[in-house]
C-alpha cells in the first residue's frame, strides 16, 4: 500500500537539540532516520575540556548517546565515517587559513560542505532513503512567493544560529527542516524531559574542537617577529596561528600602553601590534559570496552585518565590487574586523546572504 508519510534524515550529535528535533519530527508524523557522522581521527585535538566539541575525544561518547536516543525513539540509526572528508574539507582549510595569517570559522565551512553536503551524499549512496534533512539548529527556513528559500532568525535570539547556516545553497534549504526555530532553549529542555530523553540536562557543546584548537596545527609553528606600526621588531611570536586581530593576551611585551594585535602579515611572517583604537575599522571587502534572500547584489544596499558569531550586528552599506566581491562600510567603526571570518548580512530577521572577510580597507 502506498504511503504519504515523509522520511526525514535527522542529523544527531548526541546533544539535547538534535535529539529533541528528531523526537518532534516523529511526533509530527514523519518517519525519522537518525544519522551521526564520525569525523575525529583519534590523534589531534586530544586535550580534555569541560564540554565536548564537534571534533575531539568526546566523539565516541556523543555517538553512543545519539544511539541511545534513537533506541529510545525506536528509530533507525546510522553512523557514517567522514573522517577523510572532514580532514580535507575542514581541517586542511582550517590549518591553511591560520598559517596564512587569517582566522577561519570552521563551522561555516563544515555546514554546507560536510554536515549538509558530504554526510547527506554518503547517506544516499549508502541506500538510506529520505525526503528531507533535519537538524537541531536554532533558525527557520521559509519559502517566499517567488519560490526562493529564505533563512530567518530563530525565536530564541540568544541561541540563533543563522550565522552558521548562511552558506547553505538553495537546494540544501529546499530539503531542510529546522524544528527548533520556533522554540526557546528552555522549552527545548522541557520537551526533552517530556520525551524522556536522558540528554535533557546535557551541557551544550562547543562549536568546534574541545580543548586547545591550536593542537591541530601545533607542529606547523613558524616563529617570527612581532612588530610595532613603524616596523620595529619588539618581540618574537610563536607562530601566526596563535594570534588573531584584537588579541591582547599572550604578547608578553612590556609597554607603557596595552598592545593589541592589529594585523597578521603572512608575507613577513610577522605579527603587527598597535593600540586599541587601531583595531577599530569600518570598511572591508567580502569574497566567496552566498546569496539567500536575493539572487545577487547589483546596487548599494543598507543592511545589518555580523562579522563573527558573537558580534552584535551593525548597520552598513553593501556595495558591489570587482570579481563578484562586495565592499562593506559600517556607519560606525567596529572592533576587530578579521580576515577569514564570515560576514553575514541581515534585513531584520531575514538573512540576505554572507561571505568571507577578505581584506580590511579602512
Amino acid at each position: 500500500m502506498a504511503t504519504n508519510v515523509k522520511k526525514v534524515l535527522a542529523l544527531m550529535s548526541g546533544g539535547v537539540d538534535s535529539s529533541v528535533a528528531a523526537a518532534l519530527l516523529q511526533e509530527q508524523g514523519f518517519t525519522v532516520i537518525g544519522v551521526t557522522m564520525k569525523i575525529w581521527d583519534g590523534k589531534t585535538g586530544k586535550e580534555a575540556a569541560t564540554h565536548h566539541g564537534c571534533y575531539g575525544p568526546g566523539e565516541e561518547e556523543d555517538i553512543e548517546e545519539a544511539r541511545r536516543v534513537a533506541q529510545n525513539l525506536k528509530i533507525d540509526f546510522h553512523v557514517l565515517d567522514l573522517t577523510k572528508e572532514y580532514q580535507t574539507g575542514v581541517l586542511d582549510y582550517f590549518c591553511s587559513e591560520y598559517l596564512s595569517g587569517r582566522t577561519p570559522n570552521p563551522c561555516v565551512r563544515c555546514n554546507p560542505n560536510i554536515k549538509f553536503g558530504a554526510l547527506v551524499d554518503r547517506a544516499r549512496s549508502s541506500g538510506i532513503e529520505f525526503d528531507f534533512i533535519a537538524s537541531g539548529h536554532y533558525a527557520r527556513v521559509e519559502c517566499d512567493e517567488n519560490r526562493r528559500y529564505i533563512l530567518k532568525k530563530a525565536k530564541d535570539l540568544a541561541k540563533d544560529q543563522t550565522y552558521f547556516l548562511a552558506f547553505l545553497s538553495q537546494t540544501q534549504f529546499s530539503h531542510l527542516l529546522l524544528p527548533l526555530g520556533d522554540y526557546t532553549k528552555v522549552e527545548v529542555r522541557e520537551m526533552a524531559k517530556r520525551f524522556g530523553l536522558e540528554v535533557a540536562d546535557k551541557p551544550d557543546s562547543q562549536n568546534f574542537v574541545c580543548g586547545d584548537y591550536t593542537s591541530i596545527i601545533q607542529s606547523k609553528s613558524n616563529p617570527g617577529p612581532i612588530l610595532d606600526k613603524k616596523g620595529n621588531t619588539i618581540g618574537q611570536h610563536r607562530g601566526l596561528q596563535f594570534y588573531t586581530i584584537g588579541q591582547r593576551k599572550g604578547l608578553e611585551i612590556p609597554a607603557k600602553q596595552p598592545l593589541y594585535v592589529i594585523a597578521l602579515d603572512s608575507a613577513r611572517n610577522a605579527v603587527i601590534t598597535g593600540s586599541k583604537p587601531d583595531i577599530y575599522k569600518n570598511e572591508f571587502t567580502v569574497s566567496n559570496l552566498n546569496w539567500i534572500a536575493i539572487e545577487g547584489l547589483r546596487e548599494p544596499l543598507l543592511a545589518n552585518v555580523k562579522i563573527r558569531s558573537a558580534h552584535h550586528e551593525a548597520r552598513a552599506v553593501l556595495t558591489p565590487a570587482d570579481n563578484g566581491n562586495v565592499d562593506v562600510k559600517f556607519e560606525e567603526s567596529q572592533l576587530a574586523i578579521t580576515p577569514g571570518q564570515a560576514a553575514v548580512f541581515y534585513r531584520e530577521d531575514v538573512v540576505i546572504g554572507g561571505g568571507i572577510i577578505e581584506k580590511i580597507l579602512t
